[in-house]
């Protein structure tokens, strides 16, 4: 199958909301945010989402659909700015193994490239080994492990940090 990967705006504030709720219904381990906290947003609160300064999020689309979905946060400040975060990364089950997810990273590190930042970082949960793997092929290596980084359901979970270098 063919995808196509671009920025999201605010005509796409619809199709983000629905993919974005499904990625933390689906996959509430995976994500920062809980899906009760997200799911009572409106579609207003979704699209300033989709214009948030420093931060740009890439949709992949297969046949018009969105299907998957990564941000990227460009840091601010003298201290910072060499820095970028991928967040927010999911693809659509009936998606995953034909090569979006590599193409929506692979936005988001020349997203990351020509906004001048010097490195990427990310985390993903110890346990996602799909994900891991998919970091380090595309040149991500690991520098730490947060313990306990998040707590779904009574139950906690580590992330791994992962950075990649762009000089």
């Amino acid at each position: 199958m063919t995808y196509e990967v671009r920025v999201l705006g605010v005509a796409d504030a619809d199709a983000y909301r629905r993919v974005r709720l499904a990625a933390l219904r689906l996959h509430p381990d995976a994500f920062g945010s809980a899906y009760e906290d997200e799911a009572v947003l409106d579609r207003a609160q979704f699209a300033e989402r989709l214009t948030a300064a420093n931060f740009t999020r890439y949709g992949g689309f297969a046949a018009g659909d969105l299907v998957g979905l990564a941000g990227l946060q460009i840091r601010t400040g003298a201290k910072e700015c060499h820095k970028a975060r991928l967040f927010s990364m999911y693809v659509d089950a009936a998606h995953r193994g034909g090569g979006l997810a590599q193409q929506l990273i692979a936005a988001v590190i020349a997203g990351a490239r020509e906004a001048g930042a010097l490195l990427v970082q990310l985390s993903v949960a110890a346990g996602n080994t799909p994900a891991q793997l998919l970091y380090r092929r595309m040149g991500f290596t690991v520098y730490g492990v947060e313990r306990r980084s998040l707590r779904v359901g009574g139950r906690f979970h580590d992330e791994e940090l992962m950075v990649l270098d762009l000089d």
